[in-house]
C-alpha cells in the first residue's frame, strides 16, 4: 500500500489573476439576443484565418470552421457542446448547406479552444438592452466558448454560413482556373463541382488544396432561403448512430493510462465549513492512497471508484462555521412572505435589494386606489430544484511535469471549455497553452455542467498523485444534496380589473436570490459581493406581450447560503408559471374563456396571436372532454421564441395524469423540424417533472432528498402524448433547447383548475 497523503485544497480565493479571466468571470454569461450582422460575421471569419484546426491525414483546413478531406468528406468544427440538443447536426447543416456538400459525408469535430469561437450572443443576452452591443464587443475580445441560454445556433447563424460561403467561392475559383472556365458557370451538387457546358466535374475534395491557397474573398454571398436544399429538412442527427450503438464517449468514459479514482463527501449542512475528519478505525482504510480536503469536502483516492467509495463511508465530517445555514424550507417560505409584505429578510437572508425590472403607467397607484372588489391578489411559489443529469457529475484530470513545462489534461463534460482552461491553469499553476480540455458528449447539461466545482476538486486531487490521472465522480446522493439548485422563489401577483373588464393594473413582486451572483461568486469569490441587476431574475416577467393599462415588475434579491445555478430556461421556468397562472385567474374572475381572454390581451401582437391560435386549433380547444378531465393553456416567450402549450389532464382522486400536450412554436425558422419537435417534447417533460414531482427541501440546513427514490423524474409510462405545430414566421432565429419548458407548468395548473376548480399556486402540484 502506498502511503496515504493528506492535502488541503487551496482556497479558490488565491487564484484571481489574469485581468481578462477576472473580467469575464465577473461579467455575467448567459442570455440571448441575435444582433450579429454580416459585417461582424465577416470579421469573425477574417479573424479566423489566423487559426485553423489541425489538418490530419490529408485534410485541408480552410478556416477555423471547416476542413475538407481527400475522400470529399466535409469536417465541421463545432465549438458548442452536444448534450442531447442536436447542436452537432444543426451547426453542421449550416456549413453543408452553403457548400452544397454531400450530407452523407459530413463529419463533426469538437472545436479546439480559441477566441474565434466565442459565444458573443450569450454574453450580449446577459446584459441590459442598452449594454448588449458593448457586451458583445467585449465577448469577442475575451473570446469565451460556452453553450447555454439557447444561443448556439443564433450565435453561429451568420459566421458559420459565411465561413462556408467563403470556402465555396474559393473552391469554385480553383475549379474555374483548372478548367479555364468562368467560376460563375460552375455549380455544386452534393459535393461535386460541375461545368455543364464542357461536362467536366470533380469533387470538393479534389480542389481543396488549390482552393485553400487562394486569398479569402472580400464578400461571400450567402444563399437565400429559396435556394436551401438541406436546411429545413430533418436528416438523421449525427450523434444518434454513435449513441444508439453504444460507441459514444462521455466524460465518465475517460480512461487515460494509470487512472486512479476519487470519491467525495461534502458536509451535509449547506454553507458549512469542514473542521475535522473522524475515521471509524481511527485512521483511513488501507485502500486510501491519498486524501484531499477542501473548504467543505473530503475526497479520497484509490485504485477503483468502489474502493474509494467504501473508504469514504468510514469518514465522518465535522463542520460548522458562520456560513452554515440552519434554515428549513418552511422558515425560508416565511421569510419570503415577510419580504413580500415589505419587511426585512432576517439574519440569514440579509437586507433584500429591491429593483424594478419593468414599468409603464403607475400600477402601484392604480392598485392602491382600486376598490377591494376590483383588486385580485395571489401568492405563488416554487421550490429549489436539482438538475439530476443522467450522467453523474465527473471530471478526469492529469497534471504532469513542473514549472513552465507542466502539462494539464482535463476530460470533462462542460458548458464553457474556455473557463475550464482558465480555471485549470490557475489551480494547477500551469501556462494556459499547456492546458488541454477534452470535451466529450454531455450526459445532460441543463446548466449543471456550467458549474466548475467538480473540476476544481478534480484538479486538487490530481495535484497529489505524482502525475497519475485521477477521475473524480460525485455519487448521485452527493449531486442531489449539493447541487447548484434552481432557486426557490415566491411571487405576489396583483391586478385591478376595471368596470369594463379590462386589466387596469398588473403588478408582479418577486423574492429570491440572484442565480448569476451565486454562479459568478463560486467561479471567483472576489465577485461574490454586490452584483448588478440580474436579468435572469425577471426574464419571462419584465416584458409581457399583453396589453395592460399599467404594469410593474419588481424583484427583491436576497442572499442565500444555498448554492443556486442556471437550470433549463432559468428565470423563465418559474416566471411563466406565475404569469400564466395569474392570467388564468383573471379570466376566471371575469368569467371569460382563458384562450379568448388572452386573445383580447394580445393587441398588436400578431406573432403571439398566431402561436396561440395554432395551439388552440390543434388541441381542439372547445371540444368536449371526459368527466374528470380538464384543459389548460399557457403562452410564453423565451430566448426569442414563442411557445403556446395546451395540456389535457385527467384527475382521479388525488392522482394527476397528464394525457396530452399540444405545443405551437415560432422560433423564426425551423432549421431541423424534427429536432425542433424533439426539443419541445424534451423540454416539456423536463417542465412536467418539475410541475408534478420536483422538490428539494431543507431541514436545519440539510437537503432532505438524496436519490431518484425521493427525487423522482417523470417516467416513460407517465409521459403524455405530444404534438407540436411549427410556425415558420421567418423572424430572426430564436432558441429551441429550453423554450418548451416555461409554459407547460402553468398550462397543467390551468388544466387542473378546469378539471377540479382548485387553483394550485405552488409547485410541485398536489391535491392534498
Amino acid at each position: 500500500m502506498a502511503d496515504a497523503t493528506t492535502t488541503t485544497a487551496a482556497s479558490p480565493r488565491r487564484k484571481t489573476s489574469k485581468a481578462r479571466r477576472a473580467f469575464l468571470i465577473g461579467g455575467g454569461l448567459v442570455g440571448g439576443a441575435l444582433a450579429v450582422g454580416f459585417t461582424l460575421a465577416s470579421k469573425r471569419i477574417t479573424n479566423a484565418q489566423g487559426f485553423k484546426p489541425p489538418a490530419l491525414g490529408g485534410d485541408v483546413a480552410f478556416n477555423a470552421w471547416l476542413k475538407l478531406a481527400p475522400d470529399n468528406a466535409l469536417i465541421v468544427q463545432v465549438p458548442r457542446q452536444e448534450m442531447g440538443q442536436g447542436i452537432y447536426t444543426t451547426l453542421a447543416m449550416l456549413v453543408a448547406e452553403e457548400l452544397d456538400a454531400d450530407w452523407s459525408k459530413v463529419r463533426v469535430e469538437q472545436a479546439a479552444i480559441n477566441p474565434v469561437y466565442a459565444n458573443v450572443t450569450a454574453l450580449g443576452d446577459s446584459a441590459p438592452a442598452a449594454m448588449q452591443g458593448a457586451m458583445m464587443t467585449t465577448a469577442r475580445l475575451i473570446g469565451v466558448q460556452m453553450t447555454g441560454g439557447s444561443t448556439s445556433t443564433r450565435d453561429a447563424w451568420e459566421p458559420m454560413r459565411a465561413a462556408a460561403a467563403s470556402a465555396r467561392a474559393m473552391l469554385l475559383a480553383a475549379a474555374g482556373a483548372k478548367w479555364n472556365v468562368n467560376p460563375a458557370d460552375l455549380r455544386i451538387d452534393k459535393g461535386v463541382i460541375r461545368h455543364a457546358a464542357s461536362g467536366q466535374q470533380g469533387t470538393l475534395g479534389e480542389f481543396a488544396q488549390a482552393a485553400a491557397a487562394l486569398p479569402l474573398p472580400p464578400v461571400a454571398r450567402l444563399k437565400p432561403r429559396s435556394e436551401w436544399r438541406l436546411l429545413g429538412t430533418s436528416p438523421v442527427r449525427l450523434d444518434v448512430p454513435e449513441k444508439a450503438m453504444g460507441r459514444a464517449q462521455f466524460g465518465i468514459d475517460a480512461r487515460p493510462e494509470g487512472l486512479l479514482y476519487a470519491a467525495i463527501k461534502h458536509l451535509p449542512v449547506t454553507g458549512g465549513e469542514l473542521q475535522e475528519v473522524r475515521w471509524k478505525g481511527g485512521m483511513p482504510p488501507k485502500a486510501v492512497l491519498h486524501q484531499v480536503r477542501g473548504p467543505n469536502w473530503l475526497a479520497v483516492i484509490a485504485t477503483s471508484y468502489w474502493l474509494a467509495q467504501q473508504a469514504l463511508a468510514d469518514a465522518e465530517l465535522v463542520g460548522g462555521g458562520p456560513k452554515a445555514s440552519v434554515l428549513s424550507s418552511e422558515q425560508l417560505a416565511a421569510r419570503y412572505r415577510d419580504i413580500l409584505d415589505g419587511k426585512g429578510g432576517g439574519p440569514e437572508l440579509g437586507k433584500p435589494i429591491r429593483r424594478t425590472f419593468g414599468e409603464h403607467g403607475n400600477a402601484a397607484k392604480v392598485i392602491a386606489a382600486a376598490p377591494a372588489k376590483q383588486r385580485i391578489e395571489a401568492d405563488y411559489s416554487v421550490p429549489f430544484l436539482a438538475h439530476a443529469t443522467m450522467e453523474p457529475l465527473n471530471c478526469t484530470v492529469r497534471v504532469a511535469g513542473d514549472g513552465k513545462e507542466r502539462q494539464v489534461d482535463v476530460w470533462v463534460g462542460n458548458q464553457a471549455p474556455t473557463i475550464v482552461q482558465w480555471l485549470a491553469a490557475g489551480v494547477a499553476d500551469a501556462a494556459i497553452d499547456n492546458v488541454r480540455v477534452h470535451t466529450p458528449y454531455l450526459g445532460g447539461g441543463f446548466g449543471r455542467r456550467f458549474d466548475l466545482e467538480v473540476i476544481r476538486q478534480a484538479l486538487e486531487c490530481a495535484k497529489v498523485t505524482g502525475g497519475k490521472p485521477v477521475q473524480l465522480i460525485w455519487s448521485r446522493e452527493e449531486d442531489i444534496q449539493h447541487d447548484a439548485y434552481r432557486p426557490a422563489v415566491s411571487a405576489r401577483m396583483t391586478a385591478v380589473l376595471d368596470d369594463a373588464g379590462q386589466v387596469a393594473a398588473w403588478q408582479q413582486q418577486m423574492v429570491g436570490p440572484s442565480v448569476s451572483k451565486s454562479v459568478i461568486g463560486r467561479m471567483n469569490p472576489m465577485f461574490a459581493g454586490d452584483y448588478p441587476p440580474d436579468l435572469t431574475n425577471a426574464e419571462g416577467a419584465m416584458h409581457l406581450p399583453y396589453a395592460f393599462a399599467s404594469f410593474r415588475c419588481d424583484h427583491a434579491q436576497v442572499n442565500l447560503p444555498v448554492a443556486t445555478g442556471y437550470w433549463r430556461s432559468v428565470g423563465n421556468s418559474y416566471n411563466a408559471f406565475f404569469v400564466e397562472s395569474f392570467v388564468d385567474e383573471l379570466a376566471a374572475a371575469l368569467k371569460k374563456d382563458p384562450y379568448l381572454f388572452r386573445l383580447e390581451l394580445l393587441k398588436d401582437q400578431p406573432r403571439f396571436v398566431k402561436v396561440l391560435d395554432a395551439a388552440a386549433s390543434a388541441a381542439q380547444w372547445t371540444s368536449a372532454l371526459p368527466k374528470g378531465w380538464g384543459r389548460g393553456i399557457a403562452l410564453a416567450e423565451s430566448f426569442k421564441s414563442i411557445v403556446c402549450q395546451v395540456v389535457d389532464v385527467e384527475v382521479v382522486g388525488k392522482d394527476i395524469k397528464v394525457r396530452r400536450v399540444v405545443s405551437a412554436v415560432d422560433c423564426g425558422t425551423a432549421l431541423h423540424p424534427e429536432n425542433v419537435k424533439a426539443q419541445i417534447a424534451s423540454a416539456a417533460i423536463f417542465g412536467l417533472t418539475a410541475a408534478l414531482k420536483g422538490k428539494i427541501t431543507l431541514s436545519e440546513g440539510v437537503v432532505q432528498q438524496s436519490n431518484f427514490n425521493d427525487y423522482p423524474l417523470l417516467s416513460m409510462a407517465e409521459c403524455p402524448q405530444f404534438e407540436t405545430i411549427i410556425i415558420d414566421s421567418g423572424a430572426p432565429l430564436g432558441g429551441i433547447g429550453e423554450v418548451g419548458t416555461p409554459p407547460v407548468a402553468p398550462a397543467l395548473g390551468n388544466a387542473i383548475f378546469a378539471a377540479t376548480g382548485k387553483r394550485l399556486r405552488g409547485l410541485p402540484f398536489g391535491l392534498d
